[in-house]
């Protein structure tokens, strides 16, 4: 057979980016990336490839470590999966026993407009921190009754409840985005030492690392918040600013009637429950000394077994809202097993596009080199001072052509890590600290992927925030981009920022600055476009 040319290996990617485009399925498109990845391998051996194909997914799976309770315990990605099923029955549960509408009675006594009425919406999404699938399906149908009633369009509720929902939940430690971004970092190279750890420090501690450099995530959270508190309004969503509800309608008329049992206490316990069983459980696997270890806080977090402390938080949190709702009858006993089937099914589909992912990204990695390829192609004409910028920009355009975050990680990280491994001749088991600029890469790429995924018509996240708000979902894609491309384009300023002088200032304060300057940009150009792009009241 002829030898292939090197740049085959850049076709399955392009392949997976084309099929989403095409097919718009994702688990599709990433078994056609596989196989092809496969075939490309073994030199078009069907056999081969088929084994090969077989041997990545069932390692992704972790199902191969389950033959005792050590290597259950071991297998980071089954783990995940579970914490991930058990999040998604708690999501079922806070809906069915209707603990999350306890919080509109809260609030409805204190909103009495419609800035307070937005503000309150913000708010709610923080307590929805723990996923963002949980925050874009709760927030929008328990405050849209609320929203109606002083005349806040759907359209403007589901940009509120996009704007905070992915950024919150990448912003936090604990969430279940920590688990996949660990995995992938983990699957990358980084992790303990190894023959094929790149970066030999913990993932966790890594990730942790990065969150400061979550530019657009943060940006957006407070150029969200400036957008209510000063009532910017431009572009096409002005004419939804100006909305104002049918005055026969009250919030009993357009919302879901609120069960009476149901209090604000049953919304907080299990998420107080999930929240203080993980970070009691990664305090004890990091031998913290108050639980009977010699380390610190600080190294307790940072040697934290991550995987075993979600699956234990997700496990507890998930009894104690079974025997708790139980006890108190909002969910009745009939309803249990049925709630629990459609918190499976609600993560299911997210668990097999990881398991894709996870095996996708190893052939390219491990097989194909796909990532030393186009470092080796690009290294002459990159300097490594704007390697962040182009990880936004490059992660940006990958989410919004194929409408996923995850996917969009799971095909970047080998990448990012093997151009770094060129860039730098990086060999294996490489201390952190000779190879810093990790953690502003992983920020950056990170922050490309929630913006792309806001501004593409694939994602899920959107489309979950206009069905639970009622809101159309190609003009709340529309009309929430006038808002998002001005505070990206901050951000890939910010991120060029830190590229340049993070050698000649340092980490803290090239990345002090760089939020300081981002931030006070951000208001600077929002009152820009109010000022360009809106409409005298008539």
């Amino acid at each position: 057979m002829p030898t292939l040319p090197d740049w085959i290996v850049l076709v399955p990617p392009l392949l997976v980016i084309i099929s989403v485009l095409t097919t718009r399925r994702m688990i599709f498109s990433f078994l056609l990336g596989i196989i092809t990845s496969a075939l490309i391998v073994k030199g078009g051996n069907i056999l081969q490839a088929a084994q090969l194909t077989f041997k990545h997914l069932w390692t992704s799976t972790g199902l191969g470590k389950a033959t005792s309770i050590e290597g259950f315990l071991s297998s980071w990605s089954l783990l995940i999966f579970i914490f991930l099923i058990c999040l998604g029955i708690l999501i079922v549960f806070l809906s069915e026993s209707g603990a999350a509408n306890a919080y509109v009675q809260l609030v409805r006594k204190k909103v009495h407009s419609k800035k307070e009425a937005e503000s309150a919406s913000l708010i709610l999404s923080l307590f929805f921190f723990i996923d963002d699938y949980f925050s874009a399906l709760t927030v929008g149908s328990v405050m849209k009754p609320l929203a109606l009633l002083h005349n806040v369009h759907p359209v403007k509720l589901a940009f509120l409840t996009t704007a905070m929902a992915t950024p919150l939940t990448l912003l936090s430690p604990i969430s279940s985005w920590v688990g996949e971004i660990v995995l992938q970092l983990k699957n990358v190279g980084i992790g303990p030492e190894s023959p094929t750890t790149v970066i030999a420090t913990d993932p966790y501690s890594v990730l942790v690392s990065a969150i400061p450099y979550l530019l657009y995530p943060i940006l957006l959270v407070l150029g969200t918040w400036y957008i209510v508190l000063r009532g910017i309004s431009y572009g096409p969503m002005q004419k939804y600013d100006n909305y104002i509800s049918p005055t026969h309608e009250t919030a009993a008329d357009v919302g879901p009637k609120l069960q009476q049992t149901a209090s604000l206490i049953d919304f907080i316990l299990p998420l107080v429950v999930l929240v203080g069983t993980v970070f009691g459980m990664l305090l004890y696997t990091g031998n913290y000394h108050l639980m009977g270890g010699t380390n610190s806080l600080f190294m307790a977090l940072k040697t934290a077994t991550v995987h075993i402390a979600l699956f234990t938080g997700g496990i507890t949190s998930l009894v104690f809202s079974i025997v708790y709702f139980y006890t108190k009858g909002t969910v009745p006993a009939h309803k249990i097993a049925p709630s629990m089937r459609t918190g499976f099914m609600l993560m299911f589909p997210s668990i097999i596009m990881l398991v894709c992912a996870w095996s996708l990204g190893a052939i390219l990695k491990n097989d194909l080199e796909t990532g030393s390829y186009i470092a080796t192609m690009v290294a002459s004409i990159i300097n490594v001072e704007y390697f962040p910028l182009i990880c936004f920009i490059f992660g940006a355009l990958i989410a919004w052509m194929i409408g996923s975050a995850w996917a969009t990680i799971g095909l970047m990280f080998p990448i990012v890590i093997d151009m770094l491994q060129e860039l730098l001749n990086l060999g294996t088991n490489v201390p952190l600290h000779s190879v810093e600029l990790i953690i502003p890469l992983i920020g950056a790429t990170l922050s490309g992927a929630v913006l792309g995924v806001h501004l593409s018509v694939l994602s899920d996240n959107p489309i979950m925030s206009a069905a639970s708000t009622g809101a159309n979902h190609l003009e709340h894609v529309k009309t929430m981009a006038w808002y998002v491309i001005p505070i990206g384009l901050v951000s890939a300023l910010g991120f060029t920022f830190i590229g340049l002088m993070i050698d000649n200032l340092g980490h803290g304060m090239s990345l002090g600055i760089g939020i300081i300057g981002c931030t006070v940009l951000t208001v600077v150009v929002l009152e820009l476009c109010q000022y360009l792009f809106s409409k005298p009241q008539t």
